[in-house]
């Protein structure tokens, strides 16, 4: 049960993802010049999909990969998908210029920001949420800040339980966090989770220099 929640819950956004970029391929004239980058979204969400069922099927727990990461392609890519699929937000990215490549699982780390910023609109109204890296000395620090309605103080111990939900009126099944810790201990990281009820929530992710291909 627990591997067909998983799944589940991260096919969601590269099914979205798929069927809004079909959709404005039909209205496309065959000459747009913008058909090429709409291939292209849905080639990869395609790939995300083929890897999300093979990791959920092969193993129950994620093993870090052994690809260059580049973390800064990772996150402009998935802020410009969820551009599209949630309009109304408004998504800010700040990343700075030295970013190392890292070494670890592409399509796992995508499985991450993916359930995060998924969360960051689903306990928000439409408005602000800012995606932001920086190398720090523990390693590459990224950071996902909504101004949703934040998390009680009584909810924050049981957030990365798999199954746990923290509202009863937002869909889901609770495995979104518990997906996100997974991966990011299995790449020798931490997640750290400040939230106040009502204000909004903040997500650090911290990636440790010993997966750092360039060390600067």
């Amino acid at each position: 049960m627990t591997q067909l929640a998983r799944l589940s819950h991260d096919m969601k956004t590269p099914l979205s993802a798929i069927s809004l970029y079909n959709d404005r391929l039909r209205n496309m004239k065959p000459n747009d010049p913008d058909r090429d980058a709409c291939h292209e979204v849905i080639s990869d969400q395609i790939n995300r999909l083929v890897h999300i069922t093979r990791s959920v099927l092969e193993q129950s727990r994620q093993s870090v990969g052994d690809d260059h990461v580049d973390i800064a392609v990772l996150l402009q890519d998935m802020v410009s998908i969820y551009e599209n699929l949630h309009p109304d937000y408004s998504f800010v990215l700040l990343l700075p210029s030295d970013l190392p490549l890292i070494m670890g699982d592409a399509p796992a780390l995508g499985r991450v920001l993916t359930n995060l910023l998924d969360n960051a609109v689903a306990y928000s109204h439409p408005t602000e949420i800012v995606i932001a890296a920086a190398l720090q000395s523990d390693g590459i620090q990224l950071r996902i800040r909504d101004r949703g309605c934040g998390i009680s103080a009584r909810t924050l111990p049981h957030i990365f339980k798999p199954h746990f939900r923290g509202s009863s009126t937002v869909p889901g099944n609770g495995m979104g966090l518990a997906i996100v810790q997974d991966i990011i201990h299995a790449h020798g990281g931490r997640v750290e989770v400040a939230s106040t009820a009502g204000v909004g929530t903040v997500i650090r992710i911290i990636l440790p220099h010993s997966i750092l291909v360039d060390l600067p």
